[in-house]
């Protein structure tokens, strides 16, 4: 009876328990139920939950499905270059063997191999550097067929076993080179081990008959280098690497010399890879073997944390933006539109203020940033309208006076001197120039500029008489294009203050223009008077490369009219415009204006600015 009663209190206890267990789930759900928020936010916990486990699943078993592909081919793709560069290293071999073998100073030594000392000390010592500058040659030999030999490098006379087998193998390819297996000791044991050897039978191509055969020439790879080589790849990618005999399918050459000799056996359910690359234009195969597990034991480990870590902070981020995307997501987005339309100029957006909160305060603050960018904006343009157009006038204000006072001494002589017409065409000329140069235009074109100059050569070259000439050689279609006004005039100018008038030779002015592109446009200056001194050039040059308030401060008096051209061009066309000045013994002296064709809106710009 006593056990009825166990059993029926028992029975009532887990009864109580599922019941307290229903109850709580039931008053969760009538919580959850009370608000569609709350209703929304479980639907799209329960959605992601399942959607990322699945995408999860299914990622990480693709991926490390492609991982493991992408091991495999990288392994393939190391014991690719592995080889290669082998083989690399016997092209250049081979390469110097053929040197030798179309050589018919080294054709003339083998015949006569011991019976002239210097070409025995010429070619011993060529291949001591041989066999110095490649780590993987063991010896070099050369051989009559029948007599004398030379070797140079780790071995002894009597240590080539199969010395008679290897030349043997070269007369039958009759004088084509070839890699062959080859016996070889090793140096630590003592033990006979495999390598290979270079043959090419060497023939005496400077006669006329058939090219006889008079030796032999042998390159031996050393078993220790390529032992080292094979560790060497082993510990760069965690892998095995051996040189297999493709026709014995043994072990030839291992970092574990356990393997020697043995045959290499694959096994189509083995967890071991198994990668191999053939040495060209020989039978020996480089192959790779590795543990599969032990290879992508990390890649595995990676990809499954990295899932992990991404349902995480999915999941994380998802629950964060559904909490908070009530409040905040449709004033974000409302701010968003804000921004690009700012980004494309919209200076004029207002975006409504619908809560009271942070974001209703931000984005407050964007529409009284909003206002305040397009009052600086138009600040600024006017400013720096205003800026612009005071520097030019005070650049162009600025042109030195010294021609001027020359042209009148030029009249005041002449008139005084000489009953001649020139003076009237020198006076016509100066009234041109100063109608052009008090003129409210700023801007010209190319061919009244050089109109303008030509007035100033003209009258100058009254003033020197025949030891000075000019030429002006520019491109008609350069006619048109709009330039500053008196832009060349002080380059000019400086020729004759800094150079002809300190002149008694001939003196040679070129004017120049042209174009290499739809905008790019070039005008050249060039007299033919001693160049200027290299450090007075090295600080015209870092003048010129400086903005425009440094040069201000550190200009010169003599600069003044370069520096001025500078700093307009520098204004009106950018900073990677302007000036550049070249000056040589027996070349002359040469300065450069690069130019680009304005715009049509900048043209109105300057054009309204007058």
């Amino acid at each position: 009876m006593n056990y009825g009663k166990n059993y029926d209190l028992g029975a009532m206890a887990i009864l109580s328990l599922i019941q307290s267990v229903t109850k709580g789930i039931m008053a969760v759900f009538a919580y959850i139920s009370r608000s569609l928020f709350r209703k929304m936010l479980l639907a799209l916990f329960a959605v992601i939950t399942v959607t990322v486990s699945v995408l999860g699943l299914y990622t990480y078993d693709h991926t490390s499905s492609d991982i493991k592909q992408r091991e495999i081919k990288n392994m393939e793709l190391f014991s690719s270059q592995s080889a290669s560069n082998l083989e690399t290293q016997m092209a250049n071999i081979k390469s110097t063997a053929w040197n030798y073998f179309s050589d018919p100073r080294f054709q003339s030594f083998v015949q006569t191999l011991g019976s002239d000392p210097l070409a025995y000390s010429e070619f011993s010592g060529n291949f001591s550097q041989f066999v110095t500058d490649h780590s993987a040659v063991e010896f070099i030999v050369v051989t009559q067929l029948e007599g004398n030999r030379l070797i140079k490098g780790n071995l002894n006379n009597t240590d080539v076993i199969d010395f008679e087998d290897l030349k043997e193998i070269a007369v039958a390819n009759n004088g084509r080179g070839v890699w062959v297996p080859s016996i070889a000791f090793d140096r630590r044991t003592g033990e006979k081990v495999s390598t290979l050897t270079f043959v090419q039978a060497v023939k005496n191509i400077s006669t006329l008959t058939k090219f006889p055969i008079i030796g032999v020439l042998m390159v031996q790879l050393s078993y220790e280098y390529l032992k080292e080589w094979l560790a060497g790849l082993g510990e760069t990618e965690g892998v095995d690497f051996l040189l297999m005999d493709s026709k014995t399918k043994t072990v030839k050459i291992s970092a574990d010399s356990s393997l020697l000799g043995k045959p290499v056996e694959r096994h189509k359910d083995s967890e071991v890879l198994y990668v191999s690359q053939a040495l060209a234009k020989t039978s020996w195969v480089l192959v790779g073997i590795v543990d599969v597990h032990t290879l992508l034991k990390e890649v595995n480990g990676l990809a499954r944390d990295t899932i992990l870590i991404g349902i995480a902070c999915l999941l994380g981020a998802m629950l964060i933006a559904i909490l908070l995307s009530s409040r905040i997501l449709t004033p974000l987005k409302e701010l968003k539109k804000g921004i690009l339309a700012v980004e494309k100029g919209d200076y004029n957006i207002i975006l409504p203020i619908r809560t009271k909160d942070e974001t209703g305060y931000i984005i407050h603050r964007f529409n009284h940033m909003a206002e305040e960018i397009k009052a600086l904006i138009l600040k600024v343009y006017e400013t720096d309208r205003v800026r612009k157009e005071a520097e030019i006038k005070a650049l162009q204000s600025q042109i030195n006076p010294h021609f001027l006072y020359n042209t009148l001494g030029i009249i005041d002589s002449l008139a005084t001197l000489h009953d001649d017409d020139r003076i009237s065409l020198i006076s016509r000329s100066l009234a041109k120039m100063f109608r052009y140069n008090i003129s409210a235009d700023r801007m010209s074109t190319i061919q009244l500029e050089l109109r303008q100059i030509e007035l100033y050569l003209y009258i100058q070259q009254q003033r020197y008489g025949n030891r000075f000439k000019y030429t002006v050689e520019v491109e008609e279609t350069l006619y048109d294009i709009p330039i500053p006004k008196l832009l060349m005039q002080p380059l000019v100018e400086n020729c004759f203050v800094h150079v002809f008038d300190r002149m008694s030779a001939q003196s040679e002015l070129r004017i120049r223009g042209w174009s290499r592109s739809d905008q790019q446009i070039y005008l050249s200056i060039w007299n033919n008077g001693p160049p200027v001194a290299a450090a007075r050039l090295a600080e015209l040059n870092m003048l010129l490369s400086q903005d425009i308030q440094q040069r201000r401060d550190e200009t010169p008096p003599s600069s003044i009219g370069l520096m001025n051209v500078q700093n307009r061009i520098k204004l009106l066309y950018g900073t990677e415009y302007g000036l550049t000045i070249t000056s040589e013994w027996e070349k002359g002296t040469e300065v450069v204006i690069l130019l680009r064709k304005l715009g049509e809106e900048e043209q109105s710009d300057e054009a309204a600015s007058n």
